[in-house]
């Protein structure tokens, strides 16, 4: 301790009194030092000067020269900002696009920088690059954000496939409070890109019964879970080609609930940024090869996303499932907006859920032919 009165109490206190005179003596020498070096030049400054006095491209060659002149001249990157900004809001996209790709160079990872980039590319009229620099912006920012999640998320975050998927069933109500669902009707409108809005009518019943068809139509498709059939009228007919896609439809918790004994695998791709949120990335594989990639908020575990190649009617082209708006109904959560796009086959098209029933009567025959039902 410092206020102790033995020798070696004393021998502290006159150590302790020569490191903070040395020390005073170095402070007082470097500040002197300090005070004596001379300011660097700003960089910023020398290219606007530069820039005023013979143009763009003296001003580009005078950046090629200092920009690895650190000693002598300072890059602040808001200086560098200002500058762009200052020549964006004069009219002089051209220019103001040249300086933020000095600014680029020297300061990669700001997205400020690429923000602006976009801006002056897109008034100079090249939307192309404009892109470019929107999508780096999205890229640096995203990843911040996405390191900053796990720095303050690392020791909450799932790690496996099954617990994203247990979360996700908790998050929605729970495995007791699906298992309860015994049947479930849902009505919802699509609203296309011409304006059209349509109506329909999903019915569910277990173990793999479901129908979809226009409200108030006598066309509409139903499974019995392994059959499809097409129906107009009293006419059933089988479709005997390709019947998988309907069938993947048919499941009211999504495949989560016991999904492997289903004959489905999920893999745990990472963790990752996409519209705005960091979300858990999964990849399923159903019992038919067919694959989706899967993607939960890792704030609130429900999934948001569907990614697949395949089309319905049309394989191997873009698909992307996009799901809002969780409501509960009855002890269980289900997204009541959704948008949905099907590549290059149609436009998107927003969907909005207006009516779920749960544990309504529904019989057999709803589902599959007479003669087929059991």
């Amino acid at each position: 301790m410092i206020f102790q009165t033995s020798e070696d109490g004393i021998f502290s206190r006159y150590s302790i009194l020569f490191c903070v005179t040395v020390g005073f003596i170095v402070f007082a020498a470097f500040g002197l030092y300090a005070q004596e070096a001379p300011d660097k030049e700003s960089a910023a400054t020398v290219i606007e000067r530069v820039l005023a006095e013979i143009g763009i491209d003296g001003a580009k060659a005078k950046f090629f020269f200092i920009k690895t002149q650190t000693e002598t001249y300072s890059f602040k990157e808001t200086e560098f900002i200002a500058l762009g900004d200052r020549l964006l809001k004069a009219g002089r996209a051209h220019e103001a696009a040249s300086i933020l790709e000095m600014a680029a160079e020297i300061f990669p990872h700001t997205p400020e920088i690429y923000r602006l980039l976009a801006v002056s590319f897109y008034a100079a009229g090249d939307s192309e690059n404009s892109l470019k620099n929107i999508i780096k912006m999205r890229s640096i920012r995203d990843a911040a954000f996405l390191a900053e999640f796990l720095t303050n998320n690392q020791d909450k975050l799932a790690t496996t496939a099954e617990e994203v998927i247990e979360r996700h069933i908790q998050a929605t109500g729970g495995r007791q409070a699906w298992q309860t669902i015994k049947t479930m009707k849902v009505v919802f409108s699509i609203q296309s890109t011409g304006g059209e809005q349509t109506r329909i009518v999903r019915l569910y019943k277990r173990p793999f019964y479901y129908r979809q068809g226009l409200e108030g139509s006598s066309r509409f498709r139903a499974t019995d879970g392994k059959s499809v059939w097409t129906v107009s009228g009293e006419d059933w007919k089988k479709n005997e080609e390709n019947p998988e896609p309907y069938m993947r439809m048919t499941s009211m918790d999504n495949w989560f609930i016991d999904y492997s004994a289903k004959g489905i695998s999920c893999t745990f791709i990472g963790l990752e940024y996409f519209n705005g949120s960091p979300v858990y990335h999964l990849r399923r594989v159903f019992w038919d090869g067919f694959e989706q990639d899967l993607y939960f908020s890792a704030v609130t575990n429900l999934l948001t996303e569907i990614k697949s190649d395949y089309v319905q009617v049309e394989p191997f082209m873009k698909s992307y499932l996009s799901y809002w708006n969780y409501r509960e109904v009855d002890g269980i959560k289900i997204p009541f907006v959704f948008i949905r796009n099907l590549g290059s086959l149609e436009p998107p098209h927003g969907g909005l859920v207006e009516e779920v029933r749960i544990n309504v009567p529904l019989d057999d025959s709803l589902f599959m032919p007479p003669k087929e039902k059991k």
